[in-house]
C-alpha cells in the first residue's frame, strides 16, 4: 500500500473504533485497547489531514454524520458538496480545538484562504461572505504582539468589511452580527489609527450588533456585547476628558 492508502485505511478504521461502529454496544474498542480519547482524536486528525491535503476529501465518509469527531459538520445529506467544503469543514476543526494554540489558528487560516480562492463571490456569494467571516474571526484570535498583533487586525477588518457587503442584516442577522461584534472588539482593542476615530467605530459596531442580539433569542451574546459597548463608551469618555482642548462628545457619537 501507498503511505496515502494506508492513512485512509487508518483513518477509516479510527473513525469507526472513535465512534463505536465495529458492532459492540457495551464498550468503544479503543476502550478497550486503552487507546486514550485524546490521543485517538489527535490521530484522527493527522490520518484526515492528509486525505483533506491530498484528496481534498475524505474517502469512504462522504456524506456519513461525522458526529464525535470533533469535525464540523451538521450530518446532512442534501446539503451540496462544493470543492471548497472539505477546507472550510477543516477550518471550523482547527479553530474548533480545545485546547487551541496558534499552530491551529493558522492552520485554520491557511483552509479559509484556500477555500477563499475557490469560491466565486458572483456565483456563490454567500458562501463567499461566510468565508470571509471566518477568515476574519480567525484573524481577530491570533495571539500576535505589537505590530504583528495590529497586521492581524488589519486583515481581520478587511475580510469583516468583505463579508458585510453580501451579508446583510436582513437575509443573515447571526452572521451580521457576528461581523459588528468582531469589528467592535477590534476597534476596542486597536492601538493602531487616531484613538477617538477607533471608539466611534466600536460604538457603532457594537450598537449594529445590539439590532440583532435580541434578549430572547440571544440572551448571552446580547448582555456580552452590552458590557463591550459600556466599556467603549467609558473609553470614549476618558479620551474626550484627557485631550488637549477637549473634544465635541459628536466626535464620538453622532458619527
Amino acid at each position: 500500500k501507498t503511505p496515502g492508502l494506508d492513512r485512509c485505511h487508518c483513518f477509516s478504521i479510527l473513525c469507526k473504533r472513535r465512534r463505536g461502529m465495529d458492532g459492540n454496544t457495551q464498550q468503544r474498542p479503543e476502550q478497550s485497547l486503552n487507546i486514550p480519547d485524546e490521543v485517538l482524536s489527535d490521530l484522527c486528525q493527522w490520518a484526515m489531514d492528509y486525505c483533506l491535503d491530498t484528496y481534498g476529501h475524505l474517502p469512504g465518509f462522504d456524506g456519513m454524520d461525522l458526529e464525535g469527531l470533533d469535525i464540523d459538520d451538521d450530518g446532512d445529506g442534501d446539503e451540496p458538496n462544493f470543492p471548497w467544503t472539505a477546507d472550510m469543514r477543516r477550518g471550523d476543526m482547527h479553530m474548533s480545538r480545545e485546547p487551541r494554540t496558534h499552530a491551529d489558528i493558522d492552520a485554520a487560516i491557511a483552509c479559509y484562504k484556500r477555500a477563499g480562492e475557490m469560491i466565486s463571490r458572483q456565483e456563490y456569494a454567500d458562501e463567499w461572505g461566510e468565508c470571509q467571516l471566518s477568515l476574519g474571526c480567525a484573524y481577530v484570535e491570533r495571539e500576535d504582539e505589537g505590530e504583528a498583533r495590529e497586521d492581524s487586525f488589519d486583515t481581520a477588518i478587511h475580510h469583516l468589511n468583505a463579508a458585510l457587503e453580501v451579508l446583510g442584516q436582513a437575509s443573515y442577522p447571526g452572521e451580521f452580527g457576528e461581523c459588528h461584534n468582531q469589528l467592535g472588539t477590534i476597534y476596542l482593542e486597536r492601538s493602531r489609527g487616531n484613538p477617538p476615530d477607533n471608539m466611534a467605530a466600536a460604538i457603532e459596531s457594537f450598537q449594529k450588533c445590539m439590532e440583532v442580539y435580541s434578549d430572547i433569542d440571544h440572551p448571552a451574546e446580547r448582555a456580552e456585547v452590552q458590557e463591550k459597548l459600556q466599556e467603549a463608551y467609558h473609553e470614549a469618555t476618558g479620551l474626550i476628558e484627557d485631550a488637549e482642548g477637549g473634544y465635541d462628545d459628536a466626535d464620538f457619537f453622532d458619527r
